[in-house]
């Protein structure tokens, strides 16, 4: 008999008391590995390297040796938690207070992981193994970070292994308002330029003489910023254009700097490309610099993820439709792209790929947390929508 205890909220506990934060796993992954063995799970620890990046922890369990194979995605990797002392409790003391649970990555994802860690343990108790088909777990220590050393590499290593995924959910914070209300069928892509202006630095009492890049970068970012990209459309918010830095790096009121420095960001919806958006800049930077002779402009860029949408799949529409059905309300799910990046756009390229978690209200904040009453909701869902569901549709329409 099995006495490790899998109750969603104990379990959240666990893992959000593990100061995790990216790319320090302090024990996350191994309350994972622990549990999910305990329940028969094969489990490989994977840790990778890379020149250019941090060593990370990750791991891939999985039980079932034939049949439709369903994974779940996730990160126990965590944001630093800021000021601790204007935090309601420490951050990593996972305290309950009112049906609340904080700490740092209670919602963003550790409750998500432990609410699919104990449906499935119930899934196990009353199928037993042979319920015709393979479960996996896919959680890796670098998502909040660089992402190099996380989950492209345990899906390259997957792919390497002959392991075949059909579908994943991605445990991200999706729903809004109620659990299951929305998840996400997509994301944005997001690239990142970083603009240097060179002008000619001088006396400002003498601008004749000078070349002032910070007026020629300014006015670059006001024509950038004067029409939107797009409008959105149907699955897509319109693409986002943000300047998150300026800086001269001149502590002197009396002179002209040299060079001038920004950042923008772009989060795109499927109606461009990193590419697109290169070459979209790069005539932009010409409209303002190409006839100035002591001023000109360069940049480099970083593509950080490519937007992508599933519109249709199995995945998505038994989810859609089972929600429903477990939460009693007739409205189904809203089918969403918008927020930041995810894990997602690795996995997607491998099988369809949806994201289903908890509501989305306070992560990455001070006093981040979680409803009990949420994690309740979601495991049943992930229980008797998600997997039962998923397998028993799975043996209607292949056994």
């Amino acid at each position: 008999m099995n006495n490790i205890d899998f109750n969603s909220t104990k379990l959240t506990q666990a893992l959000v008391k593990c100061k995790s934060v990216t790319p320090i796993d302090d024990g996350a992954l191994e309350i994972v590995e622990k549990h999910l063995s305990s329940i028969g799970f094969k489990c490989t620890p994977l840790l990778f390297t890379d020149p250019n990046s941090y060593d990370v922890k990750n791991l891939f369990a999985s039980i079932g040796s034939s049949g439709r194979h369903l994974a779940f995605a996730g990160h126990t990797d965590v944001v630093p938690a800021g000021n601790e002392e204007s935090w309601r409790f420490p951050p990593f003391s996972a305290t309950i207070e009112d049906d609340k649970l904080y700490g740092r990555g209670t919602e963003d994802m550790k409750s998500n992981i432990a609410c699919f860690m104990s449906a499935t343990n119930k899934f196990i108790d009353k199928y037993g193994i042979d319920f015709g088909g393979i479960i996996s777990f896919i959680i890796t220590g670098d998502e909040e970070g660089q992402a190099i050393n996380g989950t492209p590499k345990i899906m390259e290593w997957t792919k390497e292994q002959n392991i075949s995924i059909d579908h994943c959910i991605v445990g991200e914070p999706t729903s809004d308002k109620n659990i299951g209300d929305k998840i996400k069928i997509g994301r944005r892509g997001s690239i990142n330029f970083f603009l240097t202006a060179k002008g000619i630095q001088g006396h400002t009492a003498n601008g004749h003489r000078a070349e002032n890049p910070v007026h020629h970068l300014s006015k670059l970012l006001t024509n950038i910023l004067a029409e939107p990209l797009d409008n959105g459309n149907e699955f897509f918010l319109p693409t986002s254009i943000q300047i998150p830095t300026f800086d001269v790096g001149n502590s002197a009121h009396n002179v002209i700097p040299e060079l001038a420095r920004a950042t923008i960001n772009i989060r795109f919806n499927d109606e461009h490309t990193a590419e697109s958006l290169i070459d979209w800049l790069r005539k932009k930077i010409d409209e303002v610099f190409s006839n100035e002779k002591n001023a000109s402009c360069h940049f480099t860029e970083e593509i950080s993820a490519r937007s992508f949408i599933n519109k249709e799949g199995e995945l998505t529409d038994i989810i859609t439709k089972s929600i429903s059905d477990s939460t009693g309300r007739n409205e189904k799910p809203e089918l969403a792209t918008d927020g930041g990046t995810s894990d997602a756009r690795f996995i997607k390229n491998y099988c369809e790929t949806t994201e289903l978690g908890i509501r989305n209200q306070t992560l990455h904040q001070i006093d981040e947390f979680v409803y009990i009453k949420d994690l309740e909701e979601l495991e049943k869902i992930y229980l008797n929508k998600s997997l039962t569901c998923l397998f028993n549709s799975f043996k209607r329409k292949f056994f």
